[in-house]
């Protein structure tokens, strides 16, 4: 039941559109920061990526769900901070992950 709710809640969500991803980010935990100069406010651009996509995708436990849809204005920050720390970003299905280095390349 969980898993149908979670899954009916994502797909509210476009990943490819300029949106993000608040109720995956408020079913991680996440909330916005609340110091930081410039980025006070600023929601988190991944989350921890749910059991579902990492059954559905064969993703590793330290993977990640990208929040920002394609198309958000600072995506592509998300996508070089995930490079910065070793990740890189993947599509898989409808949706991007940030899987570490050592996930094979599909």
């Amino acid at each position: 039941m969980v898993n149908q709710k979670l899954a009916a809640m994502l797909r509210l969500f476009d990943p490819h559109g300029a949106d993000y991803d608040y109720t995956t980010a408020m079913a991680a935990g996440m909330q916005p920061q609340k110091e930081g100069g410039e980025n006070k406010g600023h929601w988190g651009s991944v989350a921890p990526t749910p059991l579902q996509y990492r059954m559905d995708y064969g993703l590793p436990e330290n993977s990640y769900m990208m929040l920002k849809g394609a198309a958000h204005p600072t995506f592509q920050m998300g996508v070089q901070g995930e490079q910065d720390r070793g990740y890189q970003v993947m599509k898989f299905g409808d949706r991007y992950f940030s899987v570490p280095p050592n996930f094979p390349n599909k």
